[in-house]
């Protein structure tokens, strides 16, 4: 089986971590292929500074076995919709080649960075296959196979309104895993006790399918299938 390349769209260096770092680890334990792709270095942050939280970020990455560039997109709290920045991921998109794109939810009640960089990398989605794009004349296109959304702060049945499906994922045996990923982001965990909320959130929708810990990733289309037998398993227990 030929490798997989992900590509996981965060707007803080811990976004990417703390939204979807177990779907990850199970990725590259398969042997695929993980960048994360970070748009700020946290300027705006109440606690740590960009260079801490830089290299807090570049320790996940390593401990997950995954590659992580950053991206100057003006900084924390300054993400803008335009046209310059969904090119710039486009860019990335057309350089590591992903069949799947990872990306914050696009729902605006939360950080608006995070709704933003999910508008942006939706867009780029698209922009990385239009093969007039001056601005990229020198890369070949690509059209990526998926897109998904993952939730950051507690959006629940709100976003799921806005979605046409959502996939929920079993990642109960990264729990120990994915917790030393947001233990790396020593500067998050001084005020505020994300890891119990994010273990929390874990465990009641792992509680939704019969497992010990979940995480859902969302998409704006139907996830479509060749055959009905290829879904294997379903959230309810009959």
């Amino acid at each position: 089986m030929s490798e997989t390349t992900i590509l996981a769209v965060g707007a803080h260096p811990d976004d990417i971590e703390f939204g979807c770092g177990a779907v990850l680890l199970k990725e590259i334990d398969q042997g695929n292929r993980v960048v994360m792709l970070v748009l700020s270095k946290g300027e705006a942050g109440s606690n740590g500074v960009p260079a801490e939280r830089v290299e807090e970020a570049q320790e996940a990455a390593r401990l997950m076995g995954a590659e992580i560039e950053f991206i100057d997109m003006g900084g924390d709290a300054h993400l803008e919709c335009k046209p310059a920045n969904s090119i710039e991921i486009a860019r990335r998109i057309r350089l590591h080649k992903p069949s799947i794109v990872v990306a914050p939810l696009i729902h605006k009640n939360q950080h608006p960075d995070h709704w933003k960089a999910g508008r942006l990398t939706s867009e780029a989605s698209r922009l990385a296959r239009y093969g007039g794009l001056a601005e990229l004349h020198e890369l070949p296109v690509h059209r990526i196979g998926h897109l998904y959304y993952y939730g950051i702060t507690g959006l629940g049945s709100q976003a799921c309104e806005n979605m046409a499906a959502s996939l929920v994922i079993d990642i109960s045996e990264m729990h120990e895993r994915w917790n030393e990923l947001m233990k790396c982001h020593r500067s998050q965990l001084n005020t505020l006790n994300y890891l119990e909320l994010q273990n929390t959130r874990a465990r009641l929708l792992g509680i939704e399918i019969g497992t010990e810990y979940a995480m859902r990733l969302y998409s704006e289309d139907p996830v479509r299938v060749a055959a009905l037998s290829d879904l294997p398993l379903s959230a309810r227990t009959f």
